[in-house]
């Protein structure tokens, strides 16, 4: 690519570009019966591209044809993969219980990992009707075997809905939901070895954390407390009822309920501060991301969590470097490997939340944390710590918002002033959690930070009910389209382009004044 300009400065990212369009492209048009084209086209532009190193415009025009056919490849083989014929009829299907099971009303819901059959190594969405008389339904658990009959259906989408369920059951491997009446299912022994490595090590992590969770219970925490550590600590929103999810999505709060770049930052932090000094950098490096990535296996490996465990791993290495670390090419270089990895990942929620978040913050901050001068932050410390708050809630938000209205149609209007108690309260919760399991040798503190956990769960839980319950605590029912969603951006990215340019202007006009 050419060694200036634009290329210069971020090579990652308009190769992730294009990968991302050749994926959205691929989708939309359905070329999973040209695959092989496809990947033909990828090969012979790519070969050119290595060929062309005398003629850079070229090239780099080569490379991003390349990057995305690539896209359309992958998107076409991996459609390919889920094209699954269904048994007609009843069936009986058998496998494991691969996520935590979650109680709705009268039915159970779990992810089934099949483990025979033509639909083994796949999974299938499970809504179990409940027995209310022997209640067998509360001894399933994550990791315990399966035989059921019933009806297999292919996913469908929700009626007058923008969110795309399909895609979502598809990106997590799902090719068929079913509903097992509570006669029609028992425990079995069933035969892992149709599952693969990474199946069943997800498997024994989700097990792990179940454990984790039973420990949670017995240190006293229980309802809503609970239910709230378990998905702010280790991603487990099973035990959320609708009334908490509700008080958090008005307040804008959603966000500290799932697992992000936020919560591995400050565990990065903190095991940063717990471990060796900088005599042994590389060894320490090396020994929190282990932790990092085996923490991001025992909660799931949700494509948030992904995201930033990646960029937590391209942060620590070229800090080795002595190399800025952050940079808008470190999150190109996350969002390209996770669309290689699974290229439905692009249409998932969270994915999407969380790299336009993170990109808002990236692209504009640095500029726009200029309007108060760097030097009175420095020598007022509350004020610095209020501003940076502000302005990473607000970048944070005006990266999801045109999302959040086209996914979800509703705007929390107070949901820049909650970060000032969210953000502080789950930072104190991560860090006590961290103790918790640390001082598990000392049942005396162990119950002192357990009882710490749960009064400032319980404090955060009271505010923001206190906050939804104000007068237009959120405006709902907004129906966006695609075209204002867009639009909506724009509009977001010139008011941010504004506030980076007075920024720089102030920081200009300080450096000139004598």
């Amino acid at each position: 690519m050419p060694n200036t300009g634009f290329f210069r400065l971020y090579p990652i990212v308009p190769l992730c570009l294009s990968l991302a369009a050749g994926v959205a492209v691929s989708r939309a048009v359905g070329l999973a019966d040209c695959a092989g084209w496809c990947w033909a086209g990828f090969a012979a532009v790519f070969v050119a591209a290595l060929a062309a190193t005398r003629l850079p415009r070229t090239q780099t025009a080569a490379l991003l044809l390349a990057a995305f056919l690539l896209g359309t490849t992958l998107m076409a083989m991996r459609e390919c993969s889920l094209r699954m014929a269904l048994p007609e009829g009843y069936s009986t299907t058998e496998g494991i219980v691969a996520d935590e099971p979650v109680e709705r009303g009268r039915i159970v819901r779990f992810d089934l990992a099949v483990t025979s059959g033509p639909l083994a190594g796949h999974s299938v969405r499970v809504a179990l009707l409940k027995d209310t008389v022997s209640r067998r339904y509360t001894s399933i658990g994550v990791g315990d075997g399966l035989r059921f009959s019933s009806r297999l259906e292919p996913p469908a989408n929700f009626v007058e809905s923008n969110f795309d369920y399909v895609t979502y059951l598809q990106g997590r491997d799902i090719v068929a939901t079913t509903f097992v009446y509570y006669r029609n299912w028992r425990e079995a022994t069933v035969d892992w070895s149709a599952l693969g490595i990474f199946q069943r090590a997800r498997i024994a992590a989700l097990r792990l954390r179940h454990a984790l969770l039973c420990h949670y219970r017995a240190l006293g925490l229980a309802g809503q407390d609970f239910a709230v550590v378990a998905a702010m600590t280790l991603g487990d929103k099973s035990a959320l009822s609708a009334a908490t999810r509700d008080v958090y999505s008005v307040t804008g709060a959603s966000h500290i309920l799932a697992l992000s770049g936020m919560h591995l930052g400050i565990i990065y932090a903190l095991l940063s501060v717990l471990s060796l000094g900088r005599r042994f950098s590389a060894l320490r490096e090396c020994l929190l991301l282990v932790a990092i990535w085996a923490y991001v296996l025992l909660v799931g490996l949700s494509p948030s969590v992904l995201r930033s465990a990646l960029m937590i791993t391209v942060y620590s290495i070229v800090g080795l470097s002595g190399r800025s670390r952050m940079s808008v090419n470190a999150l190109a270089f996350a969002a390209f490997v996770l669309l290689v990895a699974n290229p439905l990942v692009l249409f998932d929620i969270g994915f999407q939340l969380s790299f336009a978040a993170v990109a808002f913050i990236l692209a504009f901050h640095p500029s726009v944390g200029e309007i108060v001068p760097y030097k009175y932050q420095q020598s007022h410390r509350l004020v610095r710590w209020a501003w940076q708050l502000l302005l990473m809630s607000f970048l944070a938000q005006a990266g999801t918002l045109p999302l959040v209205l086209y996914y979800f149609g509703r705007l929390p209007v107070y949901s820049l002033l909650t970060n000032f108690v969210v953000i502080p309260a789950a930072t104190a919760i991560l860090y006590s959690a961290v103790a918790l399991f640390a001082l598990s040798w000392l049942p005396v503190a162990q119950q002192a930070v357990a009882a710490v956990v749960s009064f400032v769960v319980s404090a955060l839980n009271s505010v923001l009910s206190a906050v939804a319950s104000l007068p237009g605590a959120s405006v709902d029912g907004l129906r966006f389209s695609a075209l204002q969603t867009v639009l909506l951006y724009v509009m977001m990215v010139c008011i941010c382009l504004f506030l980076s340019l007075l920024g720089r202007r102030r920081q200009a006009a300080r450096n000139l004044s004598p």
